[in-house]
C-alpha cells in the first residue's frame, strides 16, 4: 500500500513548496535508489497530522487509480540528520519525527499545472475522479493560483494533500458532499483547477460517472483499516484525526448517489 524507505543523502531543498519539502536519495530492502520529496513533521502546519493526512489521502488515491507519485515512509536517522551541511534543513530535521513522507521525484518533463492548460479527453477520467475526491476530502488546495498538480502532455500527478481532511472545516457555511450545496466551493473564480473544463465537457455529454461508483463502492471498511495501519507508530498522536477522516470517508462513500448527484448539478 505504501512503500518504506531509508534515507541516505539529502541533496537539496524544494525549490518551491509551504512545507519546504527536501530532495532525498533513498533505498528500499533491495537496495535500488530511490529520489523522493520528502516532507517532515517541522515544516507542517499541523505537524504528524499533516503527513498521516497525505498516507491517507495517497492510499485513497491509488485506490481510485488517480495519478500521484508512488508515496512512501521514510525513514531519517540521525547520523544522516549529523552529517548534513545545510543549516536550515539541518535543523527542520532535527526538529522533526524520525518518520517523513515521501514522494517519488516525477520526470522533469512535468510542469506545474497553469491557466492555459485544458482537460483533454485523455485526461477526463483522472479530472474527474479528482475533483470528486478533492470534494470528499475537503481539498481546497488544487486552486488555479495554487494547482498542486503537474502535467505532461496528457499525463497528470496530483501533489500535496496535507490540507485535505480539516478538522474543522475552512469551509463557510460547510455541508458534507453529498447534499445540495455541498460541492459548491468548488465553483468559485478560484476554484477547482479542473471545474471549468469539466463542466464544458459534461455539456457536451463527455463524463462518465459509473466508473466512479464502482470504484468507491470497492473502499471496504477493512480497506480503510488498512489505511489506518500504513500510519507509523512515530505518528500515533495523529491517529484521532486520522480516524475522523476515514469516518469523512466512509460517509461519502455510503453517500454515494448524492455525492454523484450534487457533482452532476455544479457540472450542469
Amino acid at each position: 500500500m505504501i512503500g518504506h524507505l531509508s534515507a541516505d543523502e539529502v541533496i537539496r531543498q524544494a525549490k518551491s513548496g509551504r512545507t519546504k519539502p527536501v530532495l532525498m536519495l533513498c533505498r528500499a530492502e533491495t537496495d535500488t535508489p530511490v529520489e523522493v520529496f520528502c516532507k517532515v513533521s517541522a515544516g507542517c502546519d499541523e505537524g504528524v497530522t499533516s503527513l498521516a493526512r497525505e498516507v491517507v489521502a495517497s492510499c485513497l488515491a491509488a485506490d481510485l487509480n488517480l495519478p500521484v507519485p508512488n508515496p512512501y515512509l521514510v525513514k531519517i536517522s540521525a547520523d544522516l540528520v549529523a552529517a548534513v551541511a545545510d543549516v536550515d534543513i539541518k535543523k527542520r530535521l532535527q526538529s522533526s519525527s524520525p518518520v517523513g513522507f515521501g514522494s517519488a521525484k516525477v520526470g522533469s518533463q512535468f510542469s506545474a499545472w497553469t491557466r492555459g492548460n485544458r482537460v483533454t479527453d485523455a485526461m477526463l477520467p483522472s479530472a474527474l475522479g479528482t475533483l470528486l475526491f478533492d470534494a470528499v476530502i475537503e481539498n481546497a488546495d488544487r486552486r488555479t493560483t495554487n494547482p498542486n498538480c503537474l502535467v505532461a502532455g496528457d499525463r497528470l500527478r496530483l501533489i500535496d494533500h496535507e490540507l485535505g481532511f480539516p478538522l474543522n472545516s475552512r469551509l463557510l457555511n460547510w455541508r458534507p458532499p453529498w447534499q445540495i450545496g455541498g460541492m459548491q466551493w468548488l465553483c468559485q473564480p478560484n476554484g477547482h483547477i479542473f471545474y471549468w473544463d469539466l463542466k464544458l465537457k459534461q455539456k457536451k455529454r463527455l463524463l462518465n460517472f459509473e466508473v466512479l461508483v464502482g470504484q468507491w463502492s470497492a473502499i471496504s471498511d477493512a480497506r480503510l483499516r488498512k489505511y489506518r495501519d500504513a500510519i507509523p507508530p512515530e505518528w500515533a498522536t495523529a491517529l484521532p484525526a486520522i480516524d475522523g477522516a476515514l469516518k469523512q470517508v466512509g460517509r461519502a462513500r455510503d453517500n454515494f448517489n448524492g455525492v454523484i448527484a450534487e457533482i452532476n448539478r455544479i457540472l450542469k
